[in-house]
This record gives C-alpha cells, structure tokens and sequence, in this order.
C-alpha cells in the first residue's frame, strides 16, 4: 500500500489493524493521483515518529494545498530552509512571535514584535531560533508530534479530501488517547478544539488558531501559554 511510510514505528502496529489497512485501501482509491503532499511516503508521516516518546501534539487541520509546500507535518512548510525566505503562511510567523514572547518574558500584548523584527534577531544571533527544518526535526526528536486533521488534499483545493479522510483521523485521535491519556495536546482553532470528542483522555491547552490574531480576542493565540507552560520539557528554540 503507498500510502503506509516505509519505516512504521513499532508503536503504531496495534493501530495498524487489517480493517484500518482495508479503509487505508479504499481512500488510496479515492484521492486518485494529484495531491499532497507529493511524496507518498509522508502522507501519514506520522506513523514514523514513535508514539511512546511524544510529549506534545500540536493538531493541525488541512494539509497546505500548493504544491511542494505540504510536508506530512501539521504547520511546517516544504521548501523553506531559512526564516529569512519569503512565506505567505501567517500561522508559522505567530508562532515564531509567540515562542519569542514567551522566552523574552514579554507581558504586554503590544510589546510583542512584528515576525519582521524576530526575523532580523534571528539573523544577528539575538533569538537563536533553529532554521525551519533543524527546528521542526529538533522538536520532533524531543516529543512533539505535528499531527493533521486531514493528511491530503487535492493539489491546490484546500479541504478537498477532507471528508475521505475524517473517520480514519477520529480513529487515529481514539488510538493515541488510549494509547497515550498523558499527552499534551495543542489544539488551536474551532476546528481542533471540536476533536476533543474524540479524544478520551488528555492534558489540553486551546486558543483561537494561530492565522489570525488580535487582541480584542479574549483566547486569541498571542495569550496562548502552552509552550511556556511546556519550556520544562520542550526547547521550543529547536
């Protein structure tokens, strides 16, 4: 089956049952051929990262629709090597901002800088931040699982396979919470928030999603404190 990794992480065999393998088949046959991500084998990329070691989940929703750009992790962007390259996606620049709020100990939303300004002190060695990719394979390694909603879509058609995908994910949600009740789950947004039904047991800490923030939003993103709540067992410098 091409949509199953190649290195599946021996904590996910009991999930791995013959009827998830048979509904595997059939959304194989429904997404046809032009979609991301790209690569086959990091659609459920998820399945590679051992399920015993992760801390944190961050859930995500849609994968990124342009081409090139879905990578099998919830936030993070294909092809960006440097925080120095242009990017569209507003969800990454808030949660670089609130990370660089959270370790310099700034209280007052107005205080918190401009992505621009974070990105020149990266630059000059003021936040040491670990480039896009080093980062998001740092956090990784230390627990943090990057988990979406729906792990393809039509290329260029946000939300395309949305539903093919929606009992497969709530079965994915089940596993790790009975697998796992003491993970940390980050959900951000109406949409990841309402997949707490599915979730029996866990730690969760929710905010409005991170594209879009103000501070007239009593749970905007900006005042989320789960990664300084977490600092203890995550380095969210990479």
């Amino acid at each position: 089956m091409t949509l199953l990794p190649n290195n599946i992480d021996p904590s996910w065999h009991a999930f791995l049952t013959d009827d998830i393998r048979k509904e595997l088949h059939n959304i194989e046959q429904q997404i046809g051929t032009n979609y991301n991500p790209t690569d086959p084998n990091k659609i459920l990329r998820f399945l590679t990262v051992p399920l015993d070691q992760v801390k944190v989940i961050w859930l995500g929703q849609d994968v990124y629709p342009a081409k090139g750009v879905a990578t099998g992790r919830a936030f993070e962007i294909g092809q960006l090597d440097s925080w120095q390259d242009p990017f569209r996606q507003a969800s990454l620049r808030n949660i670089v901002r609130l990370i660089h709020k959270n370790y310099h100990n700034i209280e007052r939303y107005e205080h918190i800088k401009k992505f621009q300004t974070i990105r020149d002190e990266i630059t000059s060695g003021q936040f040491p931040l670990k480039a896009p990719p080093a980062w998001f394979n740092s956090l990784e390694e230390q627990g943090v699982l990057f988990l979406n909603s729906a792990f393809t879509c039509e290329v260029d058609v946000p939300n395309s396979h949305k539903q093919i995908w929606q009992h497969f994910s709530e079965k994915v949600l089940t596993f790790i919470a009975k697998q796992r009740p003491d993970i940390i789950w980050f959900l951000w947004g109406k949409e990841a928030i309402g997949k707490k039904k599915f979730i029996s047991e866990g730690v969760f800490m929710e905010s409005r999603h991170p594209s879009r923030c103000s501070a007239t939003y009593e749970d905007d993103f900006l005042k989320f404190t789960g990664f300084e709540n977490t600092m203890d067992m995550i380095n969210w410098l990479g």
